[in-house]
């Protein structure tokens, strides 16, 4: 794998589109009887949330000098973002998608808020886990647990994702952007605490 390949992958499986693909397949690819208005509404304001306002807060930072690359290569500058994107993700578990209507979202979302605070506690410790494979594997487990749920077979989703995780991995240390104990760290905060939210939703 040659860099600008790395490059790509580590754009197209950015951790920044996880929630949103999470949203797609729990709305589009399941047997629900849901009003597609009212999925629609949902996915934008997801997607204003989890995608838009974090880049306009990337740009801005930048801009102001509050971080020093977009890679958030420093340590204590991946903090500040991870707390900006802990506070977005508990404005979607707290406006967006409610435990009552969304149980099965409300605890990927949850999962999701868990696996911030997991790779925020390593940078306290100047760890820069990757949020890349963070991101993928937690998908990769959400996806897992709606076949299971739902009976549905997801088979070849789950073979792209895994397959997906090994590219993305291979990707961000090709770049050299992280360790081999850093990939490893991030598949684990994505994976541990989505399995533990089965309990609440499986």
């Amino acid at each position: 794998m040659n860099r600008s390949v790395a490059k790509v992958l580590s754009i197209v499986f950015h951790p920044i589109w996880m929630p949103i693909i999470g949203c797609l397949f729990y709305f589009f690819a399941l047997p629900n009887y849901i009003d597609l208005e009212l999925a629609y509404a949902k996915l934008l304001a997801v997607s204003i949330l989890s995608i838009f306002i974090p880049i306009v807060f990337l740009f801005i930072s930048k801009n102001l000098n509050f971080i020093s690359d977009y890679q958030l290569t420093n340590a204590k500058e991946r903090r500040f973002f991870l707390m900006f994107f802990a506070v977005v993700t508990l404005v979607i578990l707290n406006k967006i998608i409610d435990v009552y209507n969304y149980r099965t979202l409300f605890y990927f979302f949850s999962g999701i808020l868990f696996s911030v605070i997991i790779a925020l506690l390593f940078s306290l410790f100047k760890i820069r886990i990757s949020l890349h494979t963070l991101g993928v594997s937690s998908l990769l487990v959400f996806v897992i647990g709606l076949s299971l749920s739902f009976q549905i077979n997801l088979q070849n989703f789950i073979f792209i994702l895994i397959f997906s995780i090994g590219l993305v991995s291979t990707a961000r240390l090709k770049l050299g952007a992280h360790a081999a104990s850093e990939v490893l760290f991030g598949f684990l905060a994505g994976i541990i605490p989505q399995i533990y939210f089965f309990q609440y939703w499986l």
